[in-house]
């Protein structure tokens, strides 16, 4: 159940190019990895509405990672500046406060028993979803590849907070500076082209939309299953405003519509459910 309340900043690092991460002390309950929360200052807002975050990373009382003041728990949150909402957030203090409205949307698809385990492609702030994942699913015992894509090395910073889970992560940039040269759906080839990676498992994806229509265009001519974390605006959280409203086949759980609020049935989708770009300039 959803809930908003008002957390202590505990800290704010910026990650370079824009890319900070907030810590901000729990409790935290019920967060499922994949799930996105509203977040804005009680005071100095700039604008009007609040501003969507996934969830990075969620700490449990007692947990060792805690912090002086954190005994309730903990959550981190991933971001980039692209406006004076995000720009404020990123010069929070430690000891400010946030307000905090989640969980909100839809979590990332249970991995049944036996099933393959997912190969996680994320592009820049999208690889926020996958920190809780691939704590979550480590904890299971599972072993979790991440193929990480930037234009650069500076925009793969955030990587370093996934360090104490330590998963097969696979990096590519637009320039070579860091791993693969080129864009991560290129790696994505090559790893299975190799046998790196079974390309028969399911992927889930986070990015740019251009990037996560391609991941998901590739993997619809291989038969593979391809679910995405939309990055698209939601400027209430609740299905109030309609501005997050995405275009989806008629059929399946969207029988008789055309139109879903990503908020309250997304973030996450199956890439099947989409009308992507490309399919409207096509028809």
């Amino acid at each position: 159940m959803s809930q908003t309340c008002v957390h202590r900043v505990t800290e704010t690092r910026d990650l370079g190019g824009g890319s900070f991460v907030l810590r901000v002390a729990g409790p935290f309950e019920g967060v499922q990895a994949g799930q996105f929360c509203m977040l804005r200052t009680p005071s100095d807002w700039p604008v009007l509405l609040p501003r969507p975050f996934s969830w990075f990373d969620v700490f449990e009382p007692g947990d060792a990672a805690l912090r002086a003041g954190e005994v309730t728990g903990a959550a981190t949150f991933l971001g980039k500046v692209v406006g004076p909402g995000t720009s404020r957030l990123a010069r929070l203090e430690p000891g400010e406060d946030l307000i905090v409205t989640g969980p909100l949307g839809c979590a990332w698809p249970a991995v049944d028993a036996g099933a393959r385990e997912p190969v996680c492609i994320a592009g820049g702030v999208g690889l926020a979803p996958f920190l809780l994942w691939a704590k979550q699913r480590r904890a299971l015992g599972a072993r979790v590849s991440i193929l990480y894509g930037g234009a650069t090395r500076h925009a793969l910073a955030a990587s370093g907070d996934f360090a104490a889970i330590d998963p097969d992560f696979h990096f590519a940039t637009d320039d070579g500076s860091c791993g693969f040269h080129g864009n991560v759906l290129a790696l994505y080839r090559d790893l299975v082209a190799r046998g790196v990676l079974d390309g028969s498992a399911p992927v889930y994806c986070c990015g740019p939309d251009p990037m996560m229509e391609a991941v998901a265009k590739d993997c619809r001519q291989r038969g593979v299953r391809c679910v995405v974390s939309l990055e698209t605006y939601m400027a209430c959280g609740f299905g109030v405003c309609n501005g997050c409203t995405v275009h989806v086949h008629d059929r399946g759980r969207f029988a008789g519509r055309h139109y879903v609020k990503s908020c309250t049935v997304g973030p996450v989708f199956d890439a099947e459910e989409l009308v992507w770009p490309a399919e409207v300039s096509h028809t």
